[in-house]
């Protein structure tokens, strides 16, 4: 059953609110930014001790302004937690008696333009790998990504560096940064840019460089789960064997991410699909889709498959190079 609250903004107790407030039932009082329910757990981000989940069954009641996308037994509802001693829910439909560990989920939807506040994150994964016996061989896998916001833009790069060595033989040497922006016109749709650096000397291709515009759409933008795409308008020079040559193109970009077991595991999917409209009209998807467990705030493992198809690839290669990694990731 869904209701739809009206309303964006409201003070769900007298005074003024400066955070949000969990009260525990030892009568222990913690405040932060309350980020989702999940998984039986609270998530509170706080100033002075980073993420914080918190068991359900431990606390007496949550306090906050922000309207939460609550999921119960029943169904979901759109409502603010109140902030009484005993917990209520606050619906257009009036105050509702609520138990915290009947809550199956609770998210925040991030397609407000007053609920955004400036924000950066970063992170290094590193996977490395060393065989010896019949044969030797040596692989490492590093990828860098890093992503700005504010209320209106948004700014993602990514860099991935792949190499791989066996009985003295280079088979694998690529370079791929890729950069995205977004500028949110409306809750949902958003002005999209990309550019995207690309090199595999084994494959003979020195560098593809791809420049694009378009259009976007946020499917799904909440602290648990994300969904948006994109579809450019984007020129595409390639130095192959010493030759260069500009095509125009259609960039079409899915991004998808969520979280699970109160966000220690995290599932994510990113591609790319470019279509030549001139010459041999060839197709380039790219991929990169995986798994992170996260021991801590800074430190989790990630298995990944990065993927790389054309359809049309440089004489003597494989259409399809298909990489697994498994390795550690560090979050600044």
């Amino acid at each position: 059953m869904f209701r739809s609250l009206l309303v964006a903004f409201a003070i769900c107790f007298s005074g003024s609110v400066l955070a949000d407030v969990v009260i525990m039932s030892n009568g222990d009082k913690l405040t932060g930014r309350l980020d989702s329910v999940a998984g039986g757990s609270a998530i509170l981000e706080t100033t002075y001790a980073g993420v914080v989940r918190l068991d359900l069954s431990q606390i007496q009641s949550l306090q906050t302004d922000e309207s939460f996308a609550v999921r119960l037994p029943a169904g979901v509802v759109e409502g603010f937690f109140s902030a009484d001693v005993l917990q209520r829910l606050r619906t257009d439909a009036g105050d509702v008696d609520l138990t915290l560990t009947d809550i199956r989920s609770a998210t925040q939807s991030r397609n407000q333009f007053t609920q955004f506040t400036t924000q950066w994150n970063a992170r290094l994964d590193l996977a490395l790998s060393l065989a010896d016996g019949n044969t030797t061989a040596e692989a490492s896998n590093v990828l860098l990504e890093a992503d700005y916001a504010n209320e209106l833009n948004a700014h993602a790069i990514t860099a991935l560096f792949a190499k791989e060595e066996g009985e003295g033989l280079v088979t694998k040497d690529q370079l791929d940064i890729d950069y995205g922006y977004k500028r949110f016109i409306s809750e949902r749709w958003y002005g999209a840019a990309n550019a995207e650096y690309f090199q595999d000397t084994l494959k003979d291709i020195d560098s593809r460089i791809t420049v694009g515009a378009g259009v976007g759409v946020q499917f799904i933008d909440t602290s648990l789960e994300n969904l948006a795409s994109d579809l450019s308008i984007s020129a595409v020079q390639e130095d192959i064997n010493g030759e260069s040559d500009i095509q125009p193109a259609l960039r079409w970009g899915l991004d998808y991410q969520r979280f699970l077991n109160a966000k220690t595991i995290e599932i994510f999917h990113r591609q790319s699909i470019l279509q030549l409209l001139e010459g041999d009209k060839s197709q380039v998807l790219s991929s990169s889709t995986g798994l992170r467990y996260a021991y801590n705030e800074r430190i989790d493992t990630t298995f990944r498959v990065d993927l790389a198809y054309e359809s049309d690839p440089p004489l003597g290669n494989k259409k399809t190079d298909t990489t697994y990694s498994l390795g550690v990731g560090v979050k600044f």
